[in-house]
């Protein structure tokens, strides 16, 4: 059986936030991963992980799926879902109109690094939520489900709770995918939570413990590769993301942007005007980490066997920097 130990080696910080388990059971320390994470068809416990989990490692799984704890006589999850930590509703969707069918957005502005968490199949939506609505943690957001559209159904045997933390890159997101051709005839119905605008990270060793320090918990996060890119002003992710940026902001004419292989931008250097690193417009690949192409490549960061930008990377460069 899989244990959690290596999970739980997360740094705490002193002013660190108060977490909630998003679900009806207890947190599950110390249990084997089989006994809370569900699986997608494949009966394989990683593909209801994070990361490059699904289609034998080509697809991207944005967060993790939680079981049921309980089900009814018709084999319905009767799991109340929680919010994982204080905050407030930023975006509640009662149709299901898109892959996530029901779900809750929740912003975080009081932890150490702003971040969002995302709960998604919800079987129903608490009536009481409405966008600006404080939350604790704990507070009830919904029932558990298996609702999506768009996608091979979730079948009731294999509802659960999609789970996902991360960091929002754009307040300018809707005005971006204005301008792509790709989605002329595809309206963006979610604003600013449609999920090409958030970049998350692996919110499981955060969720295994009572309390984190999230900003900690990303600046840890291993560096993938590394963008400089000419950008004048403050870029709009770098003001709602302070704790990520490094050096004097005024008079910046560029950034060098640390990303994850998964394509979070983990840290911003400021650069300023004479850095011979700057591009003269634009912006370019400066560094690909040892040991982190393979996984780079999957994502599509990279394209294959070449240090050339793939499609998540030039997707996110273009909706950090049109937010500039």
């Amino acid at each position: 059986m899989r244990r959690l130990a290596a999970l739980l080696l997360l740094t705490v910080g002193v002013s660190a936030t108060e977490l909630a388990w998003p679900t009806s059971s207890p947190r599950p320390s110390g249990a084997a991963l089989e006994t809370f994470i569900q699986p997608t068809v494949s009966g394989r416990i990683e593909s209801g992980l994070f990361g490059m989990t699904r289609n034998d490692g080509s697809r991207f799984h944005e967060g993790i799926d939680i079981q049921p704890g309980w089900v009814d006589a018709q084999g319905e999850p009767v799991d109340t879902i929680r919010a994982a930590m204080a905050g407030r509703v930023a975006y509640v969707e009662r149709a299901v109109r898109g892959p996530y069918g029901r779900y809750v957005v929740l912003e975080h502005p009081e932890a150490e690094l702003p971040v969002y968490t995302l709960y998604a199949h919800l079987a129903t939506v608490d009536a009481s939520l409405a966008v600006g609505r404080p939350v604790s943690a704990g507070h009830p957001l919904g029932r558990m489900g298996h609702t999506a559209a768009g996608v091979d159904p979730i079948t009731v045997d294999r509802s659960h709770l999609h789970f996902e933390m991360g960091v929002r890159l754009s307040d300018r997101f809707d005005a971006w995918y204005g301008r792509q051709a790709e989605f002329r005839n595809d309206p963006n119905a979610h604003g600013n939570y449609n999920g090409l605008n958030l970049a998350g990270f692996d919110p499981l060793p955060v969720l295994l413990r009572p309390r984190a320090d999230l900003a900690t918990v990303v600046n840890s996060l291993p560096n993938a590769l590394i963008v400089t890119a000419r950008a004048s002003g403050t870029p709009d992710f770098v003001r709602r993301h302070p704790q990520l940026a490094r050096g004097e902001l005024r008079g910046t004419t560029g950034w060098r942007i640390e990303f994850t292989w998964h394509g979070l931008p983990r840290r911003w250097t400021a650069l300023n005007a004479g850095d011979p690193t700057i591009p003269v417009s634009g912006w370019r690949i400066t560094e690909v980490r040892s040991g982190m192409r393979e996984r780079l490549e999957q994502r599509k960061m990279l394209e294959e066997g070449r240090n050339v930008p793939g499609e998540t990377l030039r997707r996110t460069m273009g909706i950090l920097l049109g937010g500039a």
